[in-house]
């Protein structure tokens, strides 16, 4: 037979089965070699360095062992096998138990508290999207010179197949030695130990990595193929006398121009679409569709800023007739002809803006009741503790004895609830009258209304979580285990005489050792919101955990993608040194070449960043987009901006004075 209980170390819950088997043949839980006797407790490795940092490793017993690996849902998982006493077992709240594991078994340990894998696709999303970005920009990199060779090719006869192969040739060493040192670790990992991931705090197994090495190969050769298969697709020539540019051009690229016009309406189904299901029902589904759209509207940003640029080149260059701008006009004709060169300029600076989004309002994890208990615990610390029992599963004799032995500092009054929950009645704080003295309470015959705005901090604040009525209580005198109410009281209050903090682990022990497991609790006020809080803080820095490396790796492409059409640009505005001696075109050239996609990229995205961030919204709990946080990025993407300008000018100018005509 067992009890589920639940313990609380380092500010993060975990799972403790009290367990006693009824007979010599029941089955031993997986993971342990014998049975612990009562008073002896067998803990997971995590759990055991966790207790022991804190001073307190026989917190369940004495420890006679620790559970292996294959008992655990992962080697860092924080779990406690403990047969109790004779009297901290309570037969009548026991499960009797005939087996474990399966697919019928009861949810425990890290099940309960680690959320399913749909919750960590977020996390995956910030990662791969711009590991994606960085292929797209590193396959095109430097792309001139091998279109013009693809295009020698085709010339001379060379169908798809053999400009294939000649793609594959060049880029199969770099694509398979990324392949390679992508997959290393994960084989390392899996035939020479258990490694812990830093600042999350997990264990990663190298027992399941064995079982599936051949996934890890698998991940290595499809993103090696699907490399180069980008490769193939992205180095391609054009026929017809229409397509001689192997660029991607306004009226050839169809595929830009539909990635554009579904751009808002992504939008719009991103926000809407999920909103229309149950979030009861359907929250998973609701969450998928999301990601989905979200991954979607990333994709086609930079198509529909592209679009929209090449539109407006068109009409500058047209402009160019009353202006006389040299530098509109060449930068206008440009972008009209290639809105491919634009996406790809473009996309790092789109798509980090709404990534960072994302990330700041998924790592939100902390509602306003979480915020309302850390700062409940800020003001009061523990020198107030709430004492939940189950009176149901105990008797008067055992609560009482409890209380005789709290500590002598400990104050202690009884909190009843209103007998009708409907009723607008507060709860009722009962005690002796030294006891009510002792935190400023009156002590008088009968029933006394008060509220909190007079009374002690510590009241006022145990009142706010536990009473039904905000900002006032009931005060009785008398005993805190009365005879007519026997049996019926469930909370206590207890405050320290001095002000100063109580012994919360002492207490704690002392339930363990004087009760039966799992029937009593001792925390102080607002704590299960804090607990909760601080697990959704350990998921949420998934999210942060992969999403500043996705960040990182978005800024190596914008770099790149920068670096690349730097120095195409340059190549393309050097020989208007010629036809004007002025240096000053190549600033215009750049500034709408360049800058103004770039800029309007900033605003497109932001504006994609705030309407996509609605359906996470939720003020009640404190989850907001940032302002400040959008300001600061677009303000940093706005200097990269300008340098990208101003680097991009400088290069045409020295590109310029080194230019020599060679049958252009």
């Amino acid at each position: 037979m067992a009890i589920n209980g639940f313990d609380v170390v380092d500010d993060l819950q975990h799972s403790v089965v009290y367990l006693r088997p009824l007979s010599n043949k029941a089955p031993l839980p997986p993971g342990i070699d014998r049975w612990p006797a009562p008073g002896e407790a067998v803990l997971s490795p995590a759990l055991l360095r966790t207790l022991k940092a804190e001073g307190a490793a026989d917190r369940f017993g004495r420890v006679v062992g620790s559970i292996r690996d294959e008992g655990l849902a992962s080697p860092g998982e924080r779990y406690a096998y403990v047969n109790p006493r004779d009297g901290q077992l309570n037969k009548k709240s026991a499960l009797p138990v005939v087996g474990f594991g399966g697919p019928k078994s009861a949810p425990s340990g890290d099940l309960l508290f680690i959320k399913d894998r749909g919750r960590l696709l977020p996390a995956l999303y910030l990662i791969l999207l711009p590991a994606g970005v960085l292929s797209l920009v590193a396959v095109r990199m430097g792309s001139t010179g091998r279109d013009k060779r693809t295009a020698l090719v085709s010339a001379l006869g060379g169908g798809w197949g053999a400009r294939a192969w000649l793609n594959i040739g060049e880029s199969a060493i770099p694509a398979c030695a990324g392949a390679v040192l992508g997959t290393l670790p994960g084989l390392l990992v899996a035939f020479t130990g258990n490694v812990r991931l830093p600042w999350i705090d997990y264990w990663i197994s190298s027992a399941d990595l064995q079982r599936w090495w051949w996934a890890l190969v698998l991940a290595g050769v499809t993103a090696a193929v699907a490399l180069l298969l980008l490769v193939c697709l992205l180095h391609r020539t054009g026929r017809g006398r229409k397509t001689r540019s192997t660029r991607l051009a306004a009226r050839s690229s169809k595929a830009i121009r539909w990635a554009a016009l579904a751009s808002p309406l992504l939008v719009f189904a991103t926000v809407w679409g999920p909103a229309q299901l149950d979030p009861a029902q359907h929250s998973d589904l609701r969450m998928k569709l999301y990601n989905t759209g979200v991954v979607a509207v990333l994709v086609t940003l930079p198509c529909a800023v592209a679009v929209a640029t090449a539109a407006i080149g068109g009409r500058l260059a047209q402009s160019t007739r009353r202006t006389g701008s040299v530098g509109t006009l060449v930068a206008g004709r440009h972008a009209a002809a290639h809105p491919g060169v634009t996406a790809r300029l473009v996309a790092g600076v789109g798509i980090a803006m709404v990534v960072v989004s994302q990330l700041q309002l998924t790592s939100l994890q902390f509602g306003e009741t979480a915020r309302a208990a850390q700062a409940t615990a800020n003001r009061v610390g523990t020198t107030v503790l709430i004492l939940d029992t189950r009176p149901d599963r105990l008797t008067r004799n055992q609560v009482s004895t409890v209380l005789d032995r709290l500590p002598p500092i400990a104050v202690t009054l009884s909190l009843q609830q209103p007998r009708d929950p409907r009723s607008n009645d507060p709860v009722l704080l009962q005690g002796p009258c030294h006891a009510l003295q002792a935190v400023k309470l009156p002590c008088a015959s009968g029933t006394t209304r008060a509220t909190s705005n007079g009374a002690d901090k510590r009241i006022a604040e145990a009142v706010r979580w536990t009473s039904p009525v905000a900002g006032r209580f009931d005060v009785r005198q008398g005993a805190v285990l009365s005879d007519k109410t026997a049996g019926k009281e469930g909370t206590f209050l207890l405050l320290s005489a001095d002000g100063k903090s109580l012994p919360v682990d002492q207490i704690k022990q002392l339930l363990r050792n004087e009760l039966p497991a799992a029937t009593a609790s001792v925390d102080p006020p607002g704590a299960s919101w804090l607990v909760g809080a601080n697990l959704s803080a350990a998921h949420g820095r998934w999210v942060i955990f992969l999403g500043v490396p996705g960040v990182l790796i978005l800024a190596v492409a914008v770099a790149l993608a920068n670096l690349a059409e730097f120095l195409r640009f340059s190549r393309m505005v050097a020989p208007l040194s010629v036809l004007t001696g002025k240096r000053k075109i190549y600033y215009s050239t750049a500034a709408w070449g360049l800058l103004a996609p770039l800029m309007a990229a900033i605003v497109t995205s932001v504006i994609a960043a705030v309407w996509l961030a609605v359906p996470q919204e939720k003020p009640a709990d404190g989850i907001e987009l940032s302002s400040g946080m959008l300001t600061g990025t677009a303000a940093a993407l706005g200097i990269l901006a300008i340098l990208t300008w101003w680097w991009g000018s400088r290069a045409a100018i020295r590109q310029s004075i080194q230019w020599q005509p060679h049958g252009e």
